[in-house]
């Protein structure tokens, strides 16, 4: 999507913070396995949908872990799900 719209390299590129003390974020791993997945549709391989984006949920990291930011990574699953309806139309 060159119109100023999420890129696969993007997604291949983003980093997140660290949840505030105190706090669980989103388990890395899984995080990270579903930006590749994600980043595939964009490439235009893959068969994820908008609606898949729009349900995904991430288990929390393991006691003692904080993980990824949940709501950073919750802002980018909205941007992620609009570039793949785009995709499709």
């Amino acid at each position: 999507m060159s119109e100023g719209g999420l890129t696969a390299e993007q997604l291949r590129g983003i980093t997140f913070e660290k949840p505030p003390l105190g706090k669980r974020g989103y388990d890395e791993k899984a995080v990270g396995d579903f930006l590749a997945l994600a980043a595939r549709r964009l490439d235009g391989r893959g068969h994820l949908s908008a609606d898949e984006v729009r349900g995904m949920r991430f288990n929390k990291p393991k006691f003692g872990r904080r993980g990824y930011d949940a709501a950073q990574v919750d802002a980018l699953i909205g941007e992620i799900a609009d570039a793949i309806a785009g995709l499709d139309g």
